[in-house]
């Protein structure tokens, strides 16, 4: 990996990492790059709610095949689309828990990939895993994807 690209891009009208002037639902996270594969920081609010106080079910998926997508992405350069995900809910999330969402390649094969990942707290403590089965995308689709992302300058780019 370039020394000096830590970030992933985004596109601005993502639930998960769009921006709040294109998309006011957005979660507005950004992916790191880590030794172990990415994540991001999320503080869920009541916005996220399924029950009171509760994380919606719904909100940590996103946010688990965001992530584990992302992380078969920067290891192979490619951009995927997921084919199946496999969600285990350990234990409800509080709203206003400082969690990270964790995502890692388990597996890279020639016609698809496996990653896996974690919502965790500050203390350790396990709220969600999920495991996902990732297939490449054609060539001209990944150029339109590439095309509509924003690229900051500490972002990792894919594509020639």
């Amino acid at each position: 990996m370039d020394n000096h690209k830590h970030f992933l891009p985004t596109y601005e009208g993502c639930i998960v990492c769009g921006r709040k002037e294109t998309n006011p639902n957005t979660l507005n996270l950004r992916f790191r790059i880590t030794d172990e594969g990415v994540e991001t920081p999320f503080i869920p609010d009541y916005r996220q709610e399924g029950y009171k106080g509760i994380v919606h079910g719904g909100v940590m998926t996103s946010l688990l095949d965001e992530t584990i997508g992302w992380a078969v992405a920067v290891q192979t350069r490619k951009y995927f689309m997921t084919a199946e995900l496999t969600m285990r809910f350990l234990r409800p999330l509080p709203v206003g828990a400082r969690t990270i969402v964790k995502g890692r390649v388990i597996e890279i094969k020639s016609r698809y990939s496996i990653a896996g990942g974690e919502i965790v707290d500050d203390n350790g403590v396990v709220y969600a895993r999920a495991q996902g089965k990732f297939v490449p995308m054609a060539p001209e689709q990944a150029r339109d994807v590439h095309d509509y992302l924003t690229f900051r300058d500490d972002d990792l780019d894919f594509l020639p």
